[in-house]
């Protein structure tokens, strides 16, 4: 097999193939090839090893999700419900794509970590930030610093990032997943609209 074949086409095939997976290392080259209908040394090509795939499939998730972040918020007419749909967007992408939310927030994949990856993620971490700064300050007619609203955010993505880890550990409180969804974007809201506006209220009282 000679099939002609594209690092993003191996890209998009690997992360089809872990989307729905508990263990993303349960796939390998040889099913990526086998799947792109090519041979395995093909992939060697575009990637030296798996793990040379699986950060490039990291930095990829990350545009995808900040790009589903920005599909779904410009379809939004009501304003002030924004702030939720942000966070709600966040929970959908992680619980509905188990292997991918694995890849990105959990599993291992090496001690040294690309330069790349790591300019990607400050990228996607500023997307957001940038978007949040916009609509606190939209909805509110109140300027906020980019360096609050990125330390709240670490924190209501930490709660994230457990409560999703639980749910898929079998540690739930919560069984239903819409229910969760909804649970979680509710609280995300919640977290960051109090921790903001404390923070607001700190530097006023400076």
């Amino acid at each position: 097999m000679n099939k002609s074949i594209s690092k993003d086409q191996i890209i998009e095939t690997a992360l089809d193939l872990m989307k729905d997976r508990s263990d993303i290392r349960s796939i390998n080259l040889r099913e990526i090839a086998r799947a792109l209908g090519c041979a395995h040394t093909n992939l060697y090509n575009y990637f030296p090893s798996f793990n040379d795939l699986l950060w490039e499939a990291h930095i990829v998730i990350q545009k995808k999700i900040i790009s589903e972040l920005y599909v779904r918020l410009a379809n939004m007419q009501d304003q002030s419900n924004k702030l939720q749909c942000f966070f709600s967007t966040l929970a959908d992408q992680y619980l509905e794509h188990r292997g991918w939310f694995r890849l990105a927030w959990l599993d291992y994949i090496d001690d040294v970590r690309p330069d790349n990856d790591i300019i990607a993620t400050e990228e996607a971490v500023s997307s957001m930030v940038e978007v949040l700064k916009n609509i606190w300050e939209d909805s509110c007619h109140e300027v906020v610093d980019r360096e609050k609203i990125y330390w709240v955010l670490h924190n209501v993505h930490c709660y994230i990032i457990g409560e999703v880890s639980n749910y898929f550990n079998g540690r739930r409180l919560i069984s239903d997943e819409e229910e969760l969804k909804n649970h979680i974007a509710d609280t995300c809201l919640m977290i960051f609209t109090l921790c903001l506006e404390r923070s607001m209220i700190d530097r006023n009282a400076i």
